[in-house]
């Protein structure tokens, strides 16, 4: 059975940026932006696409194998809302007696 592909784990990637520049905290004033910013490109799908790929750059790496979930082989971001489910198509036999309260 094929497996998932497993990217890096979010304490990994911290770990690279702490190594390198003594803390996370660093690696964010380095380039420009908030900690909370770069603590949530790390562990969050779509949250900043551009700065994901900059955290894959500074890392030497392309941004698929850091998430491969979250990017294709060429670097193209997959959208985080592909993998909801619409609601728009629940039909009413959820309900115990088929119409709203």
């Amino acid at each position: 059975m094929a497996r998932k592909p497993q990217g890096m784990h979010p304490e990994e990637v911290v770990a690279h940026f702490r190594m390198k520049y003594g803390s996370l905290r660093a690696y964010a004033k380095k380039i420009g932006k908030t900690l909370r910013a770069v603590s949530n490109a790390i562990r969050q799908q779509g949250y900043s696409v551009p700065l994901q790929r900059q955290i894959a750059a500074d890392m030497n790496m392309m941004p698929h194998d850091v998430w491969p979930e979250w990017f294709l082989t060429d670097g193209t971001a997959l959208s985080a809302r592909s993998k909801r489910v619409s609601i728009a198509d629940v039909s009413s036999d959820h309900r115990r007696n088929g119409v709203a309260a």
